[in-house]
C-alpha cells in the first residue's frame, strides 16, 4: 500500500477513535449527531475508494503512454539506421565511381572535395537528428510527469479547500481551523509552481518541434 493510502486509512481510523472516545467520555452526541458522523465517515470511505480507482486508472494510462513512447523511439531509431545505411551505400557507390572516372586530375580533385563536403554535412544532419529526436522524447516524458504532478497537487489542494470552506462556513468539526485555510493557500502556491514548470516544458517542446521541422527535412 502506498504512503498516501496509508495516511488516508490512518486518518479514518483516528477519526473513528476520536468519535468513539467522545461518545464514551461525554453524555453527547445525540443519536442524530452520531448518525451524521457515521454518514460523513461513509462519505470519506466512498471518497477514498474513488481516489484509489482514479489512481489505478492513472497508473494504467501511464503504462500505456510509456509503451507508446518506447514504440515511437524504436521507430525513430530504425528510421535513422535506415537512413545511415542508405548513406553508406551512397558513399560506397561514390567511392567506386570516383575510382572509375577518367578525367583530368584537376576535375577529379574538385569532385572529390565536393562529395566529401556533402557527405560530412549529411552525416552531421543525421547525427543531429538522432539527438533532436531523443531530446523530443525526453521532453514529452517530462511533460507527462509534470501533468501528473499538477493533477496530484490540485487533488491535495482540493482536500484542504473542503476543510477551509467548512471552517469559513462555521459548520466545521472541532479539529478544522484556520490552519486548514493556511494549508490550502500554501497548496495553491504549489499548484501554481507545478503549472509554471509544465508550461515551461511545453514551451521548450514547441521550440524543439519548430527546430526539428526546419532541420530534419534537409535529410530528404
Amino acid at each position: 500500500m502506498t504512503s498516501w493510502k496509508i495516511s488516508l486509512v490512518a486518518g479514518l481510523v483516528v477519526g473513528g477513535l476520536l468519535t468513539t472516545a467522545v461518545w464514551h467520555r461525554t453524555p453527547g452526541p445525540t443519536q442524530e449527531e452520531f448518525d451524521l458522523l457515521q454518514q460523513k465517515n461513509q462519505q470519506l470511505i466512498a471518497q477514498k475508494l474513488a481516489v484509489e480507482q482514479e489512481f489505478e486508472a492513472f497508473q494504467t494510462q501511464s503504462a500505456l503512454d510509456i509503451e507508446q513512447v518506447r514504440t515511437e523511439l524504436k521507430a525513430s531509431q530504425q528510421a535513422i539506421e535506415d537512413q545511415k545505411a542508405e548513406f553508406e551505400q551512397k558513399m560506397a557507390a561514390m567511392t567506386t565511381e570516383k575510382k572509375s572516372l577518367v578525367v583530368t586530375k584537376k576535375k577529379l580533385d574538385t569532385q572529390v572535395v565536393k562529395l566529401t563536403s556533402t557527405a560530412e554535412q549529411q552525416k552531421a544532419v543525421l547525427d543531429n537528428s538522432k539527438a533532436l529526436y531523443q531530446q523530443q522524447l525526453e521532453l514529452q516524458k517530462q511533460i507527462r510527469t509534470a501533468k501528473a504532478d499538477v493533477k496530484k497537487a490540485e487533488q491535495v489542494a482540493a482536500e484542504f479547500k473542503q476543510a477551509c470552506d467548512e471552517f469559513k462556513s462555521g459548520t466545521s468539526w472541532n479539529w478544522v481551523s484556520q490552519a486548514d485555510c493556511d494549508k490550502y493557500e500554501a497548496r495553491l502556491k504549489v499548484v501554481e509552481g507545478e503549472q509554471a514548470q509544465l508550461a515551461a516544458l511545453e514551451q521548450e517542446l514547441d521550440q524543439l518541434n519548430q527546430r526539428i521541422e526546419i532541420e530534419i527535412p534537409k535529410l530528404k
